[in-house]
Protein backbone atom coordinates (compact mmCIF):
# COMPACT_ATOMS: atom_id res chain seq x y z
CA UNK A 1 0.00 0.00 0.00
CA UNK A 2 3.03 2.89 0.75
CA UNK A 3 4.70 1.68 -2.56
CA UNK A 4 1.11 2.75 -4.62
CA UNK A 5 0.90 5.94 -2.18
CA UNK A 6 4.92 6.45 -2.76
CA UNK A 7 4.38 5.83 -6.78
CA UNK A 8 1.01 8.31 -7.21
CA UNK A 9 2.54 10.83 -4.89
CA UNK A 10 6.11 11.12 -7.32
CA UNK A 11 3.71 10.60 -10.66
CA UNK A 12 2.05 13.55 -9.05
CA UNK A 13 5.00 15.95 -8.91
CA UNK A 14 5.96 14.49 -12.34
CA UNK A 15 2.95 15.65 -13.98
CA UNK A 16 3.05 19.11 -12.07
CA UNK A 17 6.04 19.94 -13.10
CA UNK A 18 5.54 19.50 -16.81
CA UNK A 19 2.82 21.10 -16.55
CA UNK A 20 4.30 23.97 -14.84
CA UNK A 21 7.51 23.98 -17.40
CA UNK A 22 5.01 23.42 -20.75
CA UNK A 23 2.84 26.69 -19.62
CA UNK A 24 6.02 28.28 -18.55
CA UNK A 25 7.57 27.72 -22.28
CA UNK A 26 4.30 29.50 -23.95
CA UNK A 27 3.68 32.57 -22.05
CA UNK A 28 4.54 35.55 -23.88
CA UNK A 29 7.38 36.89 -23.98
CA UNK A 30 9.63 33.50 -23.13
CA UNK A 31 11.23 34.09 -26.20
CA UNK A 32 11.83 32.17 -29.85
CA UNK A 33 14.33 29.65 -30.75
CA UNK A 34 15.93 31.18 -33.13
CA UNK A 35 17.31 29.34 -36.21
CA UNK A 36 20.87 31.13 -37.54
CA UNK A 37 20.61 30.25 -40.86
CA UNK A 38 17.07 32.26 -41.30
CA UNK A 39 15.80 35.79 -40.90
CA UNK A 40 12.85 36.63 -39.05
CA UNK A 41 9.96 39.60 -38.90
CA UNK A 42 8.52 41.05 -35.74
CA UNK A 43 5.34 42.52 -35.15
CA UNK A 44 3.76 45.22 -33.42
CA UNK A 45 0.39 45.22 -33.40
CA UNK A 46 -2.52 47.70 -32.42
CA UNK A 47 -4.65 45.39 -29.79
CA UNK A 48 -8.20 45.66 -32.08
CA UNK A 49 -9.62 43.31 -34.26
CA UNK A 50 -8.59 45.30 -37.27
CA UNK A 51 -4.63 44.80 -35.91
CA UNK A 52 -5.31 41.11 -35.26
CA UNK A 53 -6.40 40.72 -39.27
CA UNK A 54 -3.94 42.87 -40.98
CA UNK A 55 -1.52 40.85 -38.43
CA UNK A 56 -2.86 37.44 -40.02
CA UNK A 57 -2.27 39.44 -43.52
CA UNK A 58 1.32 40.31 -42.87
CA UNK A 59 2.59 37.10 -41.96
CA UNK A 60 1.29 35.37 -44.73
CA UNK A 61 3.26 38.30 -46.92
CA UNK A 62 6.04 37.61 -44.54
CA UNK A 63 6.44 34.00 -45.51
CA UNK A 64 6.12 34.92 -48.81
CA UNK A 65 9.19 36.41 -49.05
CA UNK A 66 10.80 34.21 -47.06
CA UNK A 67 10.97 34.90 -43.77
CA UNK A 68 10.21 33.17 -41.09
CA UNK A 69 7.11 34.37 -38.04
CA UNK A 70 9.39 35.86 -35.36
CA UNK A 71 7.43 37.97 -31.95
CA UNK A 72 4.37 39.68 -31.93
CA UNK A 73 3.76 42.59 -29.35
CA UNK A 74 0.10 43.70 -28.69
CA UNK A 75 -0.22 47.49 -27.24
CA UNK A 76 -3.24 48.99 -26.42
CA UNK A 77 -4.58 52.10 -28.24
CA UNK A 78 -2.53 55.68 -26.66
CA UNK A 79 0.12 53.81 -25.45
CA UNK A 80 3.10 56.41 -25.33
CA UNK A 81 6.33 54.61 -24.71
CA UNK A 82 6.99 51.83 -26.85
CA UNK A 83 10.74 51.66 -26.28
CA UNK A 84 10.78 48.68 -23.70
CA UNK A 85 8.35 46.79 -26.55
CA UNK A 86 10.61 47.63 -29.55
CA UNK A 87 13.90 46.47 -27.73
CA UNK A 88 12.14 43.43 -27.15
CA UNK A 89 10.82 42.58 -30.51
CA UNK A 90 13.93 43.50 -31.78
CA UNK A 91 16.30 41.82 -29.43
CA UNK A 92 17.91 38.95 -31.68
CA UNK A 93 19.74 39.66 -34.65
CA UNK A 94 18.01 37.26 -36.72
CA UNK A 95 14.76 39.58 -36.70
CA UNK A 96 15.52 41.68 -40.37
CA UNK A 97 11.92 43.45 -41.08
CA UNK A 98 9.52 44.93 -38.04
CA UNK A 99 5.76 45.19 -39.28
CA UNK A 100 4.53 48.13 -37.19
CA UNK A 101 0.28 47.57 -37.47
CA UNK A 102 -0.65 50.63 -35.42
CA UNK A 103 -3.16 53.46 -35.41
CA UNK A 104 -1.84 56.71 -37.35
CA UNK A 105 -2.08 58.74 -34.05
CA UNK A 106 0.05 56.34 -32.07
CA UNK A 107 3.36 56.48 -35.20
CA UNK A 108 5.04 59.57 -33.57
CA UNK A 109 5.45 57.64 -30.21
CA UNK A 110 6.46 54.41 -31.80
CA UNK A 111 9.04 56.42 -33.89
CA UNK A 112 10.33 57.83 -31.06
CA UNK A 113 10.74 54.71 -29.12
CA UNK A 114 12.77 53.34 -32.24
CA UNK A 115 15.45 56.27 -31.56
CA UNK A 116 18.48 54.64 -29.72
CA UNK A 117 17.54 50.84 -30.63
CA UNK A 118 20.91 48.36 -32.32
CA UNK A 119 18.11 47.66 -34.93
CA UNK A 120 18.71 48.53 -37.83
CA UNK A 121 16.40 46.76 -40.26
CA UNK A 122 13.59 48.40 -42.10
CA UNK A 123 10.33 49.28 -40.28
CA UNK A 124 7.05 48.48 -42.25
CA UNK A 125 3.91 50.43 -41.15
CA UNK A 126 0.46 49.53 -41.72
CA UNK A 127 -1.46 52.46 -39.88
CA UNK A 128 -4.88 51.67 -39.79
CA UNK A 129 -8.10 54.22 -40.05
CA UNK A 130 -9.72 53.39 -37.16
CA UNK A 131 -12.70 54.99 -38.67
CA UNK A 132 -13.05 52.46 -41.65
CA UNK A 133 -10.81 49.97 -40.70
CA UNK A 134 -9.07 50.62 -44.25
CA UNK A 135 -5.16 50.13 -43.93
CA UNK A 136 -2.39 51.22 -46.59
CA UNK A 137 1.31 49.67 -46.09
CA UNK A 138 4.16 51.75 -46.09
CA UNK A 139 7.59 50.81 -46.53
Amino acid sequence: MMRKKLLFSSLSVFVLLVLTCLSCSLLPGQGISYDPAENYTAFLVLDNEVGRASLATMKQRSIGEGLEIGPVEYYKQGAKDFAPILKRLTASKQVTVVWVISSVWDIPNIKQGMEGLDYKGPYRYVPISEATGAIKIQQ
